[in-house]
């Protein structure tokens, strides 16, 4: 049983045809949509949604980090439920949060710890975070129902074996008027090919956020791959800038 504060929020989802892929299971890049909606549905109930922000300070939501531990993938039109909850700080800059997939039976079926920063809509800078969001500090679940926080590096490959460019497109972006989070993935996953995404779903994914991304930019993803033990390392670049990087284990599919 998954230990519960006042923070939490439990939320009800079909996976829908729209976020499957050809194996008919839930995409990586639509599972951190749905998780980024119950974020954003948490956030609304506790007042610090990134509109409220917005409106209050001119500030919003960036997020950094986020590990992915995968047990089952979901597949098409099966009920699930998404626990969420902020799970602390980090000195005056960061913020954590978990989540839980939930199966049909309650079986904790993924796991996804993230952590988050505060921008300036404006100039784009980083800020403190606001007493409105650190107040939540005294209705925390206990630090020993968090999951670990997502402080290891994410390197990028010392060389790729496949690289892909593409263009930032309108409906790429966010409300933050940047690439949105599930993009970075999905670019960056697409070098792996149809024949290895089709036969494989990943186990764990690991993704840093360095740099965002505006409208018409041109972007290349690169990746390192290890057929032999399903580990690869991804980047997504613009020019020599890193934008993000990325950490994939995956297992052939049953």
């Amino acid at each position: 049983m998954l230990e519960q504060s006042p923070l939490h929020e439990l939320l009800d989802f079909r996976v829908a045809a729209a976020a499957v892929g050809p194996h008919q299971h839930l995409t990586p890049p639509h599972l951190i949509r749905m998780l980024q909606e119950a974020a954003m549905r948490n956030t609304v109930r506790l007042n610090i949604s990134s509109p409220e922000l917005m409106e209050a300070y001119g500030l919003s939501w960036v997020l950094r980090r986020q590990n992915i531990d995968c047990q089952r993938w979901p597949r098409l039109g099966e009920r699930i439920r998404v626990l969420t909850a902020p799970t602390g700080f980090a000195g005056k800059l960061q913020t954590f949060r978990d989540f839980h997939l939930l199966d049909e039976a309650g079986n904790r079926i993924i796991s996804a710890t993230t952590a988050w920063l505060i921008m300036d809509v404006a100039n784009r800078r980083l800020k403190p975070i606001p007493e409105r969001v650190a107040a939540l500090k005294k209705d925390l679940a206990p630090a020993s129902a968090h999951l670990p926080r997502p402080l290891e590096k994410v390197p990028p490959p010392s060389s790729v074996d496949a690289t892909i460019d593409s263009r930032v497109a309108f409906y790429q972006l966010d409300f933050n008027d940047h690439l949105t989070n599930p993009v970075f993935p999905e670019l960056m996953l697409e070098p792996l090919g149809h024949d290895y995404l089709l036969g494989h779903l990943p186990t764990r994914i690991m993704i840093a956020y360095h740099r965002e991304a505006r409208y018409g930019e041109k972007v290349r993803a690169g990746v390192q791959t290890d057929t032999a033990t399903h580990h690869h390392q991804h980047v997504l670049l613009r020019g020599e800038e890193v934008l993000a990087t990325m950490d994939t284990r995956w297992q052939p599919l049953e």
